[in-house]
């Protein structure tokens, strides 16, 4: 299934929570944005678990506890986790309740394996709520012996023996203060398209890729596509292009945000960008993160982003690695007759799908300033490594930085077609909106270096 652009459809309903993120974090796959990867069921409460797209905090997915007819009770368990006694111990994580009560439990243990029991400690038990609540214990000390843990989150029963059922999402388990604010940004797994569910209708998308002259450092391209600060037509939309140089094991990025005036849809002249304004991109989780921004004119604020699609590729704890395979057909890529407007593209593996975000002009865009610049979004379903069908949508109404009811529509159609992972072309026809009747072939080109693990086919 393709989900509309920005904050639409599957995880529309997304509630933000204040960035606390967890890089030196010890639970494997703490935010389940590799699923349930790494975690199983309690052995005495075995119920049902699973990843659930519908639900998270701070973005989903979430983990979906519940309890059964033979187990009204439910808990999902972590791996195996080495720790000593000798520190303290910090657990959080978020839960919503739907029937019974959450808890969550350290199970110790006196071998390395996760065996020999030792004794457990327990969260508070927080009940149903129609709002997320965080769970912790902080500055706890394990039982005498511990050599290992699994941690685990546990939806109780009701009093009336009904099943419980819960979520949970963003867990985090380590020796008490090392937990620090944000993930590894210098990662190309975070790639991807991000949104905040409190300005609809517009977004970014983000390439991180390594770089081509900073051993171990990293390049960060992307686009903002957004509005002027009063609702209108096509002549109100705004996009910006953003930079930053990564360094290795970087949890920031210093972002200069540039600007692009005077072009031609789909035609020359070339346009050249102007810088107006900084920012600072963080990520609290694989799904999550945040983009504090200054522009030279005043504007200044603070946006939580959540990912668009799935982001299997990315690392919240260990040594993040090159995301193999079509993923490596990701990136900024752009026609070279026409430089200064171009794509962003977006193959998610997982879902099997396409989303293209295009920053462009009017067709007398070059006569009309920043009045003249246009974007649209595009999604489609990847197969076999053949052409990919988009739909094209564009979106206007908005606000900058604010809901401002903005719409979405269905504007035409694309043909996204990769030769290579180097070259590709993308044939456009539009049937509605400003370009209604124009169509035509953009010969594309990446805009930085191939990944080297980088596949046409699945």
């Amino acid at each position: 299934m393709v989900r509309p652009f920005f904050g639409f459809g599957l995880i529309a309903s997304l509630l933000m929570t204040a960035p606390s993120a967890f890089a030196d974090n010890l639970v494997s796959n703490p935010d389940f944005s590799h699923l349930i990867t790494g975690w199983s069921w309690q052995p005495d409460a075995f119920g049902s678990i699973g990843a659930d797209f519908s639900h998270g905090s701070p973005a989903p997915p979430a983990a979906r506890v519940s309890g059964d007819a033979d187990s009204p009770s439910g808990s999902i368990l972590s791996s195996c986790i080495e720790i000593d006694d000798t520190a303290n111990i910090d657990f959080v994580f978020n839960a919503l309740v739907v029937v019974g009560s959450g808890q969550g439990y350290v199970l110790a243990y006196t071998d390395t394996a996760c065996t020999d029991v030792a004794g457990s400690i327990a969260t508070e038990t927080v009940g149903p709520s129609a709002d997320w609540t965080t769970v912790s214990l902080t500055d706890a000390a394990l039982p005498m012996g511990t050599r290992s843990v699994n941690v685990a989150m546990r939806a109780n029963a009701d009093a009336g023996g009904m099943s419980g059922e819960a979520y949970f999402d963003h867990a985090a388990f380590g020796p008490t203060g090392t937990l620090p604010d944000a993930i590894e940004i210098n990662q190309p797994g975070l790639t991807g398209a991000w949104y905040d569910a409190a300005s609809r209708g517009q977004g970014f998308q983000f390439s991180i890729e390594p770089s081509a002259t900073v051993p171990g450092g990293g390049w960060l391209f992307g686009a903002w596509y957004t509005y002027d600060s009063t609702a209108g037509g096509t002549d109100t939309q705004r996009w910006y292009s953003l930079e930053a140089s990564l360094s290795d094991g970087a949890r920031s990025a210093d972002v200069t945000i540039y600007q692009n005036t005077g072009g031609t849809f789909a035609a020359p002249p070339s346009t050249s960008a102007t810088a107006v304004g900084t920012g600072t991109l963080v990520f609290d989780s694989c799904t999550s993160g945040a983009f504090a921004y200054t522009f030279d004119d005043g504007r200044t604020g603070s946006i939580a982003l959540s990912s668009l699609l799935p982001v299997l590729a990315c690392a919240e704890t260990g040594t993040p690695e090159v995301p193999p395979g079509i993923f490596g057909l990701s990136g900024a890529w752009y026609d070279p007759m026409t430089s200064g407007q171009g794509v962003l593209i977006n193959v998610d593996s997982f879902m099997g799908s396409v989303f293209v975000g295009w920053y462009t002009y009017a067709v007398d865009g070059a006569d009309n300033g920043v009045a003249g610049q246009r974007w649209f979004s595009a999604q489609g379903g990847y197969g076999s490594g053949g052409p990919v069908s988009l739909d094209v949508f564009e979106s206007t109404g908005g606000v900058f930085d604010s809901d401002g009811a903005a719409t979405t529509s269905p504007v035409g159609t694309a043909t996204l077609t990769f030769a290579s992972c180097e070259s590709a072309t993308l044939d456009y026809a539009f049937t509605d909106g400003d370009l209604a009747g124009r169509s035509g072939t953009m010969d594309l080109s990446r805009l930085s270096a191939t990944p080297t693990s980088c596949q046409v086919a699945p």
